[in-house]
Protein backbone atom coordinates (compact mmCIF):
# COMPACT_ATOMS: atom_id res chain seq x y z
CA UNK A 1 0.00 0.00 0.00
CA UNK A 2 3.26 2.39 -0.03
CA UNK A 3 3.04 3.14 -3.32
CA UNK A 4 -1.03 3.88 -3.50
CA UNK A 5 -1.93 7.58 -4.67
CA UNK A 6 -4.50 7.70 -2.06
CA UNK A 7 -4.26 4.43 0.45
CA UNK A 8 -8.08 4.56 1.14
CA UNK A 9 -8.76 4.12 -2.44
CA UNK A 10 -6.26 0.71 -2.44
CA UNK A 11 -3.26 0.22 -4.22
CA UNK A 12 -2.25 -0.52 -7.63
CA UNK A 13 -3.70 -3.54 -9.56
CA UNK A 14 -2.68 -6.88 -8.90
CA UNK A 15 -0.78 -8.62 -12.18
CA UNK A 16 -3.34 -11.27 -12.45
CA UNK A 17 -6.62 -8.70 -11.80
CA UNK A 18 -8.85 -8.11 -14.99
CA UNK A 19 -9.37 -4.45 -16.09
CA UNK A 20 -13.15 -4.31 -15.81
CA UNK A 21 -15.93 -1.73 -15.43
CA UNK A 22 -16.46 1.60 -16.46
CA UNK A 23 -12.97 2.92 -14.87
CA UNK A 24 -11.17 0.46 -17.81
CA UNK A 25 -13.96 1.19 -20.77
CA UNK A 26 -12.65 3.85 -23.13
CA UNK A 27 -16.15 4.93 -24.90
CA UNK A 28 -17.84 6.55 -22.18
CA UNK A 29 -14.85 8.52 -21.82
CA UNK A 30 -14.47 8.98 -25.11
CA UNK A 31 -18.25 10.57 -25.09
CA UNK A 32 -17.82 12.40 -22.59
CA UNK A 33 -14.56 14.00 -23.93
CA UNK A 34 -16.33 14.77 -26.61
CA UNK A 35 -19.59 16.46 -25.22
CA UNK A 36 -17.18 18.63 -22.49
CA UNK A 37 -15.38 19.52 -25.68
CA UNK A 38 -18.28 20.19 -28.19
CA UNK A 39 -19.30 22.36 -25.89
CA UNK A 40 -16.60 24.40 -24.96
CA UNK A 41 -16.29 24.74 -28.96
CA UNK A 42 -19.98 25.83 -29.06
CA UNK A 43 -19.30 28.38 -26.04
CA UNK A 44 -16.13 29.77 -28.01
CA UNK A 45 -18.01 30.52 -31.12
CA UNK A 46 -20.74 32.71 -29.25
CA UNK A 47 -18.80 35.82 -29.46
CA UNK A 48 -18.77 35.85 -32.96
CA UNK A 49 -22.49 34.68 -33.48
CA UNK A 50 -23.67 38.38 -35.08
CA UNK A 51 -27.41 39.19 -33.90
CA UNK A 52 -27.33 42.75 -34.39
CA UNK A 53 -27.81 44.22 -38.45
CA UNK A 54 -25.82 47.35 -37.08
CA UNK A 55 -23.13 45.57 -34.97
CA UNK A 56 -20.83 43.46 -37.26
CA UNK A 57 -18.64 40.70 -35.95
CA UNK A 58 -14.64 40.55 -36.44
CA UNK A 59 -14.36 36.59 -36.35
CA UNK A 60 -10.87 37.16 -36.98
CA UNK A 61 -9.77 38.96 -34.47
CA UNK A 62 -11.47 36.72 -31.94
CA UNK A 63 -10.65 33.66 -33.54
CA UNK A 64 -13.67 32.33 -33.89
CA UNK A 65 -14.72 32.87 -37.33
CA UNK A 66 -17.13 30.65 -38.97
CA UNK A 67 -18.69 30.07 -42.12
CA UNK A 68 -22.09 28.53 -41.06
CA UNK A 69 -23.64 32.33 -40.38
CA UNK A 70 -21.53 33.66 -42.68
CA UNK A 71 -23.20 31.68 -45.99
CA UNK A 72 -25.81 31.69 -44.24
CA UNK A 73 -26.55 35.56 -44.83
CA UNK A 74 -24.35 35.75 -48.03
CA UNK A 75 -26.58 33.10 -49.78
CA UNK A 76 -29.68 34.32 -48.71
CA UNK A 77 -31.16 31.75 -47.26
CA UNK A 78 -33.66 33.62 -44.78
CA UNK A 79 -35.47 35.04 -48.24
CA UNK A 80 -36.09 31.06 -49.46
CA UNK A 81 -32.65 30.60 -51.33
CA UNK A 82 -31.79 26.64 -51.49
CA UNK A 83 -28.52 25.35 -51.23
CA UNK A 84 -29.40 23.18 -53.98
CA UNK A 85 -31.79 22.34 -56.37
CA UNK A 86 -31.81 25.92 -57.75
CA UNK A 87 -29.28 27.21 -60.85
CA UNK A 88 -26.02 27.04 -58.59
CA UNK A 89 -25.07 24.23 -55.74
CA UNK A 90 -23.83 25.51 -52.48
CA UNK A 91 -22.60 22.15 -51.13
CA UNK A 92 -22.35 18.49 -51.79
CA UNK A 93 -25.89 16.78 -52.38
CA UNK A 94 -25.67 15.32 -48.54
CA UNK A 95 -24.29 18.25 -46.98
CA UNK A 96 -26.86 20.99 -48.78
CA UNK A 97 -29.77 18.54 -47.42
CA UNK A 98 -28.40 18.84 -43.54
CA UNK A 99 -28.23 22.68 -44.55
CA UNK A 100 -31.94 22.14 -46.10
CA UNK A 101 -32.41 20.79 -42.74
CA UNK A 102 -31.38 23.20 -40.15
CA UNK A 103 -32.77 26.13 -42.52
CA UNK A 104 -36.35 24.52 -41.92
CA UNK A 105 -36.00 23.58 -38.36
CA UNK A 106 -34.21 26.68 -37.33
CA UNK A 107 -37.71 28.70 -39.31
CA UNK A 108 -40.14 26.72 -37.02
CA UNK A 109 -38.38 29.22 -34.85
CA UNK A 110 -38.26 32.48 -36.17
CA UNK A 111 -40.88 34.54 -37.38
CA UNK A 112 -39.72 35.92 -41.49
CA UNK A 113 -42.16 38.68 -42.96
CA UNK A 114 -42.70 38.30 -47.18
CA UNK A 115 -39.45 40.89 -47.77
CA UNK A 116 -37.09 39.98 -44.80
CA UNK A 117 -35.45 42.84 -43.86
CA UNK A 118 -30.84 42.21 -42.81
CA UNK A 119 -32.04 41.99 -39.19
CA UNK A 120 -34.79 39.07 -40.16
CA UNK A 121 -32.40 36.94 -41.61
CA UNK A 122 -29.76 37.38 -38.91
CA UNK A 123 -32.46 36.22 -36.20
CA UNK A 124 -32.91 32.92 -38.44
CA UNK A 125 -28.77 32.79 -38.93
CA UNK A 126 -28.63 32.57 -34.95
CA UNK A 127 -31.30 29.41 -34.83
CA UNK A 128 -29.44 28.12 -37.91
CA UNK A 129 -25.93 28.17 -36.19
CA UNK A 130 -27.45 26.53 -33.29
CA UNK A 131 -29.18 23.82 -35.08
CA UNK A 132 -26.34 23.20 -37.16
CA UNK A 133 -24.08 22.89 -34.06
CA UNK A 134 -26.65 20.28 -32.61
CA UNK A 135 -26.17 18.19 -36.17
CA UNK A 136 -22.59 18.68 -36.26
CA UNK A 137 -22.27 17.03 -32.50
CA UNK A 138 -24.46 13.99 -33.28
CA UNK A 139 -21.86 13.95 -36.03
CA UNK A 140 -18.93 14.12 -33.66
CA UNK A 141 -20.64 11.63 -31.45
CA UNK A 142 -21.08 9.37 -34.23
CA UNK A 143 -17.24 9.57 -35.14
CA UNK A 144 -15.97 8.78 -31.81
CA UNK A 145 -18.23 5.50 -31.79
CA UNK A 146 -16.62 4.58 -34.68
CA UNK A 147 -13.65 4.96 -34.05
CA UNK A 148 -13.79 2.76 -30.86
CA UNK A 149 -15.42 0.29 -33.16
CA UNK A 150 -12.15 0.31 -35.25
CA UNK A 151 -9.84 0.51 -32.26
CA UNK A 152 -10.07 -2.71 -30.64
CA UNK A 153 -6.32 -3.74 -30.98
CA UNK A 154 -5.00 -4.42 -27.37
CA UNK A 155 -3.21 -1.20 -26.02
CA UNK A 156 -5.30 1.04 -28.81
CA UNK A 157 -8.58 1.06 -27.37
CA UNK A 158 -8.33 4.37 -26.35
CA UNK A 159 -7.66 5.66 -29.20
CA UNK A 160 -11.29 6.82 -29.61
CA UNK A 161 -10.71 9.33 -26.29
CA UNK A 162 -7.47 11.00 -28.50
CA UNK A 163 -10.13 11.86 -31.12
CA UNK A 164 -13.13 12.54 -28.40
CA UNK A 165 -10.71 15.05 -26.79
CA UNK A 166 -8.62 16.43 -29.95
CA UNK A 167 -7.76 20.34 -29.51
CA UNK A 168 -8.23 19.56 -33.43
CA UNK A 169 -11.72 19.67 -33.08
CA UNK A 170 -11.94 22.47 -30.45
CA UNK A 171 -10.22 24.66 -33.16
CA UNK A 172 -12.32 23.42 -36.40
CA UNK A 173 -15.12 21.74 -35.25
CA UNK A 174 -17.85 24.40 -36.52
CA UNK A 175 -15.83 26.35 -39.07
CA UNK A 176 -18.08 23.95 -41.65
CA UNK A 177 -19.86 20.65 -41.99
CA UNK A 178 -16.94 19.06 -42.47
CA UNK A 179 -17.64 16.48 -39.29
CA UNK A 180 -20.39 15.27 -41.28
CA UNK A 181 -18.62 13.56 -44.06
CA UNK A 182 -16.18 12.85 -41.18
CA UNK A 183 -18.41 11.05 -39.56
CA UNK A 184 -19.69 9.01 -42.54
CA UNK A 185 -16.76 8.14 -43.42
CA UNK A 186 -15.50 6.40 -40.08
CA UNK A 187 -18.67 4.63 -39.76
CA UNK A 188 -17.62 2.97 -43.22
CA UNK A 189 -14.65 2.32 -42.42
CA UNK A 190 -15.92 0.66 -39.05
CA UNK A 191 -18.55 -1.47 -40.85
CA UNK A 192 -15.28 -2.32 -43.30
CA UNK A 193 -13.48 -3.65 -40.13
CA UNK A 194 -16.38 -5.66 -39.13
CA UNK A 195 -16.88 -7.70 -42.85
CA UNK A 196 -19.65 -5.53 -44.01
CA UNK A 197 -18.64 -4.44 -47.60
CA UNK A 198 -21.67 -3.24 -49.33
CA UNK A 199 -22.59 -1.65 -46.17
CA UNK A 200 -19.09 0.49 -45.72
CA UNK A 201 -19.60 0.98 -49.62
CA UNK A 202 -22.81 2.14 -49.66
CA UNK A 203 -21.86 4.84 -46.01
CA UNK A 204 -18.69 5.87 -47.68
CA UNK A 205 -20.79 6.47 -51.07
CA UNK A 206 -22.94 8.84 -48.66
CA UNK A 207 -20.05 10.33 -47.18
CA UNK A 208 -18.68 11.09 -50.48
CA UNK A 209 -22.06 12.48 -51.37
CA UNK A 210 -21.42 15.02 -48.50
CA UNK A 211 -17.98 15.60 -49.41
CA UNK A 212 -14.92 15.56 -51.83
CA UNK A 213 -12.04 14.35 -49.24
CA UNK A 214 -14.22 10.73 -48.88
CA UNK A 215 -13.92 9.94 -52.63
CA UNK A 216 -9.92 9.68 -51.78
CA UNK A 217 -10.79 7.34 -48.49
CA UNK A 218 -12.92 5.35 -51.25
CA UNK A 219 -10.37 4.80 -53.60
CA UNK A 220 -7.37 4.23 -51.34
CA UNK A 221 -9.87 1.05 -49.16
CA UNK A 222 -10.33 0.01 -53.12
CA UNK A 223 -6.82 -0.18 -54.09
CA UNK A 224 -6.73 -2.68 -50.36
CA UNK A 225 -9.33 -4.71 -52.01
CA UNK A 226 -7.69 -5.31 -54.83
CA UNK A 227 -4.41 -5.92 -53.35
CA UNK A 228 -5.25 -7.53 -50.46
CA UNK A 229 -8.71 -9.34 -51.54
CA UNK A 230 -9.13 -9.59 -55.22
CA UNK A 231 -11.18 -8.77 -57.49
CA UNK A 232 -14.85 -9.59 -55.80
CA UNK A 233 -14.01 -8.31 -52.97
CA UNK A 234 -13.68 -4.94 -54.32
CA UNK A 235 -16.18 -5.31 -56.89
CA UNK A 236 -18.68 -5.66 -53.85
CA UNK A 237 -17.19 -2.30 -52.48
CA UNK A 238 -17.24 -0.34 -55.47
CA UNK A 239 -20.41 -1.24 -56.64
CA UNK A 240 -22.07 -0.08 -52.95
CA UNK A 241 -19.93 3.05 -52.81
CA UNK A 242 -20.16 4.03 -56.33
CA UNK A 243 -24.33 3.12 -56.86
CA UNK A 244 -24.70 5.32 -53.82
CA UNK A 245 -22.90 8.19 -55.21
CA UNK A 246 -24.93 7.92 -58.48
CA UNK A 247 -28.05 7.69 -56.88
CA UNK A 248 -27.66 10.47 -54.71
CA UNK A 249 -26.30 12.89 -57.64
CA UNK A 250 -29.63 11.55 -60.11
CA UNK A 251 -32.19 13.62 -59.04
CA UNK A 252 -29.83 16.87 -59.19
CA UNK A 253 -28.07 15.69 -62.26
CA UNK A 254 -31.22 15.47 -64.18
CA UNK A 255 -32.96 18.60 -63.03
CA UNK A 256 -29.70 20.46 -63.43
CA UNK A 257 -26.54 19.06 -64.67
CA UNK A 258 -25.03 22.07 -65.25
CA UNK A 259 -24.98 23.28 -61.75
CA UNK A 260 -23.81 19.90 -60.88
CA UNK A 261 -21.01 19.97 -62.98
CA UNK A 262 -20.31 23.37 -62.66
CA UNK A 263 -19.80 22.58 -58.38
CA UNK A 264 -17.05 19.96 -58.79
CA UNK A 265 -15.21 21.59 -61.74
CA UNK A 266 -14.58 24.31 -59.31
CA UNK A 267 -13.44 22.27 -56.80
CA UNK A 268 -10.79 20.91 -58.94
CA UNK A 269 -10.11 24.04 -60.94
CA UNK A 270 -9.34 25.74 -58.10
CA UNK A 271 -6.37 28.83 -57.71
CA UNK A 272 -3.74 29.40 -55.11
CA UNK A 273 -5.34 30.18 -51.71
CA UNK A 274 -4.25 30.58 -48.21
CA UNK A 275 -2.43 27.61 -46.33
CA UNK A 276 -0.67 25.70 -48.89
CA UNK A 277 3.32 25.48 -49.97
CA UNK A 278 2.18 27.28 -53.35
CA UNK A 279 0.48 30.21 -51.58
CA UNK A 280 3.69 30.36 -49.76
CA UNK A 281 5.63 30.37 -53.23
CA UNK A 282 3.50 32.99 -54.41
CA UNK A 283 3.95 35.16 -51.29
CA UNK A 284 7.90 34.80 -52.46
CA UNK A 285 7.30 35.78 -56.38
CA UNK A 286 6.89 32.72 -57.56
CA UNK A 287 3.28 32.05 -59.17
CA UNK A 288 1.76 28.86 -60.34
CA UNK A 289 -0.60 29.58 -62.93
CA UNK A 290 -4.14 27.55 -63.56
CA UNK A 291 -2.63 25.70 -59.95
CA UNK A 292 -5.74 23.49 -59.60
CA UNK A 293 -5.94 22.23 -62.23
CA UNK A 294 -2.00 21.59 -62.63
CA UNK A 295 -1.66 20.02 -59.02
CA UNK A 296 -4.89 17.72 -59.32
CA UNK A 297 -2.94 15.76 -62.33
CA UNK A 298 0.28 16.08 -60.38
CA UNK A 299 -1.57 14.61 -57.57
CA UNK A 300 -3.65 11.95 -59.59
CA UNK A 301 -0.31 10.90 -61.37
CA UNK A 302 1.80 10.04 -58.19
CA UNK A 303 -0.81 8.54 -56.70
CA UNK A 304 -0.83 6.51 -59.90
CA UNK A 305 2.99 5.67 -59.33
CA UNK A 306 1.82 4.48 -55.64
CA UNK A 307 -0.73 2.19 -56.96
CA UNK A 308 1.36 0.73 -59.45
CA UNK A 309 4.27 0.14 -57.48
CA UNK A 310 2.13 -1.87 -54.98
CA UNK A 311 1.07 -3.84 -57.14
CA UNK A 312 4.37 -4.74 -59.15
CA UNK A 313 5.42 -5.36 -55.55
CA UNK A 314 2.62 -7.52 -54.35
CA UNK A 315 2.36 -5.52 -51.20
CA UNK A 316 -0.22 -5.38 -48.43
CA UNK A 317 -0.26 -2.45 -46.82
CA UNK A 318 -2.89 -2.04 -43.74
CA UNK A 319 -6.10 -0.08 -45.48
CA UNK A 320 -5.36 2.62 -42.52
CA UNK A 321 -1.76 3.58 -44.29
CA UNK A 322 -3.21 3.72 -47.63
CA UNK A 323 -6.01 6.44 -46.45
CA UNK A 324 -3.14 8.67 -44.98
CA UNK A 325 -1.34 8.37 -47.86
CA UNK A 326 -3.97 9.06 -50.22
CA UNK A 327 -5.92 12.08 -48.08
CA UNK A 328 -2.74 13.71 -47.33
CA UNK A 329 -0.92 13.80 -50.27
CA UNK A 330 -4.23 15.47 -51.74
CA UNK A 331 -4.19 17.91 -48.98
CA UNK A 332 -0.16 18.62 -48.97
CA UNK A 333 -0.68 18.99 -52.88
CA UNK A 334 -3.91 21.27 -52.93
CA UNK A 335 -3.75 24.45 -54.15
CA UNK A 336 -5.03 25.77 -50.34
CA UNK A 337 -5.27 24.61 -47.15
CA UNK A 338 -8.67 25.59 -45.48
CA UNK A 339 -8.32 24.88 -40.95
CA UNK A 340 -10.87 23.13 -41.66
CA UNK A 341 -8.91 20.48 -43.70
CA UNK A 342 -6.97 19.22 -40.38
CA UNK A 343 -9.51 17.41 -39.36
CA UNK A 344 -9.04 15.38 -42.14
CA UNK A 345 -5.64 15.48 -41.21
CA UNK A 346 -6.07 14.09 -37.32
CA UNK A 347 -8.49 11.60 -38.85
CA UNK A 348 -5.70 10.22 -41.32
CA UNK A 349 -3.14 10.11 -38.38
CA UNK A 350 -5.09 8.37 -36.11
CA UNK A 351 -5.96 5.33 -38.84
CA UNK A 352 -1.83 5.60 -39.53
CA UNK A 353 -0.02 6.13 -37.08
CA UNK A 354 -1.86 6.93 -33.66
CA UNK A 355 1.65 7.51 -31.95
CA UNK A 356 2.67 10.38 -29.43
CA UNK A 357 5.63 12.04 -32.07
CA UNK A 358 2.74 11.84 -35.35
CA UNK A 359 -0.04 13.28 -33.30
CA UNK A 360 1.99 15.53 -30.78
CA UNK A 361 3.32 17.25 -34.52
CA UNK A 362 -0.10 16.76 -36.76
CA UNK A 363 -2.14 18.70 -32.81
CA UNK A 364 0.67 21.38 -32.41
CA UNK A 365 0.63 22.32 -36.29
CA UNK A 366 -3.17 22.32 -36.75
CA UNK A 367 -3.73 24.51 -33.72
CA UNK A 368 -1.03 26.74 -34.32
CA UNK A 369 -1.73 27.30 -38.29
CA UNK A 370 -5.44 27.53 -36.90
CA UNK A 371 -4.61 30.74 -34.87
CA UNK A 372 -1.85 31.96 -37.51
CA UNK A 373 -4.80 32.03 -40.42
CA UNK A 374 -6.77 34.63 -38.63
CA UNK A 375 -4.40 36.72 -38.05
CA UNK A 376 -3.27 36.91 -41.44
CA UNK A 377 -6.74 37.21 -43.01
CA UNK A 378 -7.32 40.06 -40.33
CA UNK A 379 -4.32 41.75 -41.15
CA UNK A 380 -2.63 41.68 -38.14
CA UNK A 381 0.71 39.13 -39.63
CA UNK A 382 0.66 41.07 -42.85
CA UNK A 383 3.90 42.77 -43.57
CA UNK A 384 1.44 45.99 -44.80
CA UNK A 385 0.56 46.13 -40.69
CA UNK A 386 3.74 45.70 -39.74
CA UNK A 387 3.41 42.10 -38.11
CA UNK A 388 5.67 39.47 -37.76
CA UNK A 389 4.31 37.78 -41.22
CA UNK A 390 7.07 34.81 -40.76
CA UNK A 391 4.66 33.54 -38.25
CA UNK A 392 2.06 32.58 -40.59
CA UNK A 393 4.77 31.59 -43.26
CA UNK A 394 6.11 29.59 -39.85
CA UNK A 395 3.00 27.77 -39.71
CA UNK A 396 2.50 27.09 -43.06
CA UNK A 397 5.64 24.83 -43.35
CA UNK A 398 4.99 23.45 -39.89
CA UNK A 399 1.63 22.35 -40.80
CA UNK A 400 3.02 20.59 -44.61
CA UNK A 401 5.82 19.12 -42.33
CA UNK A 402 3.47 17.27 -40.16
CA UNK A 403 1.42 15.88 -43.36
CA UNK A 404 4.79 14.79 -44.63
CA UNK A 405 5.91 13.40 -41.22
CA UNK A 406 3.20 10.95 -41.64
CA UNK A 407 2.81 10.42 -45.24
CA UNK A 408 6.57 9.13 -44.58
CA UNK A 409 5.84 6.77 -41.84
CA UNK A 410 3.18 5.66 -43.59
CA UNK A 411 4.91 4.68 -46.30
CA UNK A 412 7.48 3.29 -44.68
CA UNK A 413 4.80 0.82 -42.92
CA UNK A 414 3.71 0.17 -46.09
CA UNK A 415 7.11 -1.03 -47.55
CA UNK A 416 8.49 -2.79 -44.22
CA UNK A 417 5.33 -3.91 -42.59
CA UNK A 418 7.21 -6.06 -39.52
CA UNK A 419 7.80 -2.66 -38.37
CA UNK A 420 4.64 -1.75 -38.54
CA UNK A 421 3.36 -1.39 -34.67
CA UNK A 422 -0.49 -1.88 -35.32
CA UNK A 423 0.02 -5.16 -37.09
CA UNK A 424 -0.02 -8.14 -35.02
CA UNK A 425 0.54 -12.23 -36.23
CA UNK A 426 -3.46 -12.11 -35.12
CA UNK A 427 -4.58 -8.99 -36.37
CA UNK A 428 -2.77 -7.88 -39.69
CA UNK A 429 -4.71 -5.43 -39.97
CA UNK A 430 -6.83 -3.46 -37.38
CA UNK A 431 -9.58 -2.30 -40.63
CA UNK A 432 -8.81 -5.31 -42.71
CA UNK A 433 -12.05 -6.84 -41.96
CA UNK A 434 -12.54 -10.08 -44.92
CA UNK A 435 -9.00 -8.49 -45.80
CA UNK A 436 -7.55 -10.62 -42.84
CA UNK A 437 -8.97 -14.14 -44.06
CA UNK A 438 -6.06 -16.49 -44.73
CA UNK A 439 -3.73 -13.99 -43.81
CA UNK A 440 -0.49 -14.56 -41.62
CA UNK A 441 2.24 -11.65 -40.75
CA UNK A 442 5.60 -12.94 -39.33
CA UNK A 443 6.14 -11.74 -35.57
CA UNK A 444 7.01 -7.72 -35.89
CA UNK A 445 10.43 -6.53 -35.87
CA UNK A 446 10.62 -3.67 -34.22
Amino acid sequence: MHNALIPGLGGPMGAHATPRGLWFRPLPWAVLAATVSFLLLFLRHVPCIQTDATNPINGYIRVCYNDIQTLFLAHGYGTGTWPIGGESMHFSPLTGVAVMLAILISGLFTTMPAEPELQDQINQSVGFFTVTAVILFVCFVASVVAVWRISQAPGRNWTTFLWGASPVVLAAGLLDWSLLPIALTLVALAQFANRSLLGAGITIGLAASAGTMPIAVTLAVLVACGLRGGGGVALRFGLGAVGTFIAVHLPLGLTNFDAVYRYYHGQIHRETTYGSVWYLLEQLGVTLRHAGSLLFVVTLFLLGCFVAWLFVTRGRPRVGSLVAVFVLATTVLAPGFAPQAALWVMVATLLARPFKLELTGVTVASVGYYLAVWGWIGGALTSGRSGPFGLYWLAILLMAGAQVLVIAESLHDIASPRRDALRSPDAPDPLGGVLNDDEVLAPLNI
